[in-house]
């Protein structure tokens, strides 16, 4: 008999094998619990410096970190875990969604992460974990919860313990911040491009104002990725400079070559060091400033030692 086509693609599809879920093993699974977590989520596009705190009364923030085997073989060359195929289940059979997480550790993203590795290339010679964190708001009197995931392709589930709150961890605690040069003037001499197709053109301070080039040596004391690796990473838009009474000073951006970018992505490896340039608008008549990283004042400058020149 010759099955007719709808009905032979129908019998062909309800023979296909369900997809298998891998189980994936926690080489560790911690807590951290606060009663409140500066938000970074729109940090970059409020020059105003003002800090935005998250709190949920009747509520813990619970900082939940996972750090899973990778379950590579022949066959499982990838995996992956939307953010809704991620749960905390509490005590009384509530589950939880993330709320966000960190992509750098002390910048709070308010977006939930997912999970998404690879067998690493060289397999089976090297070897790669899975690195995950999520935010959850968690009532106020519960002990202990137990984290799921479960999607097509993996599923784990471990208890997590809920800790006493503590202080959040600085996102200046991974780095520290040398200033390497202070310079003030009135005009700034750019160049787009080299040769005969550069384009040359000028930035000028505001009448009562000047622009002050910072220099300043970053070094790597500890991998700020939440994935793991051992580097340094941070945005030109991550520093903010005030005056003594804590008053944002406009950013006007980083030196790039000959350029001013309005922001760089930068980075670098733990225990080396590495210097970036970067212009602030600042009243001329300002003696001293405060230098911080996101919250965190990491330099005091003297201003006034650097004498104002007409350009850079």
């Amino acid at each position: 008999m010759k099955l007719s086509l709808p009905l032979a693609a129908a019998l062909s599809l309800t023979a296909l094998p369900a997809l298998a879920q891998t189980d994936l093993a926690a080489i560790s699974l911690t807590a951290r619990a606060y009663d409140h977590l500066v938000s970074w989520q729109e940090r970059s596009f409020r020059p105003a410096g003002l800090t935005e705190v998250i709190r949920a009364p009747g509520h813990i923030l619970l900082d939940v970190r996972a750090v899973l085997d990778g379950p590579w073989s022949d066959t499982i060359e990838r995996v992956q875990a939307g953010s809704r195929d991620i749960r905390l289940v509490l005590p009384d059979g509530r589950e939880l969604e993330p709320e966000g997480g960190f992509q750098y550790w002390g910048q709070l993203s308010l977006i939930p992460r997912s999970i998404s590795a690879r067998r690493p290339r060289d397999f089976p010679e090297a070897d790669a974990d899975i690195h995950w964190n999520g935010l959850f708001l968690v009532p106020e009197g519960v002990s202990q919860a137990t984290l799921t995931i479960a999607s097509d392709d993996i599923r784990f589930s471990g208890v997590v313990t809920v800790p006493k709150t503590s202080t959040p961890e600085s996102a200046a605690s991974f780095a520290s911040f040398t200033p390497r040069d202070v310079r003030r003037f009135r005009v700034a001499q750019l160049q787009d491009g080299n040769g005969d197709g550069a384009v040359p053109s000028t930035l000028t301070a505001l009448p009562g104002t000047v622009l002050a080039d910072i220099e300043v040596e970053v070094s790597g004391l500890a991998g700020n990725n939440a994935d793991g690796e051992d580097r340094f990473n941070w945005s030109t838009s991550d520093f903010r400079l005030t005056d003594p009474q804590g008053t944002t000073l406009p950013l006007v951006g980083e030196r790039f070559i000959r350029r001013l970018l309005d922001s760089q992505f930068n980075g670098v490896e733990v225990g080396a060091s590495t210097e970036r340039r970067m212009l602030w608008l600042v009243p001329e008549g300002l003696t001293e400033a405060r230098l911080l990283f996101g919250e965190t004042e990491v330099a005091t400058l003297d201003l006034a030692g650097a004498a104002i020149t007409d350009t850079d």
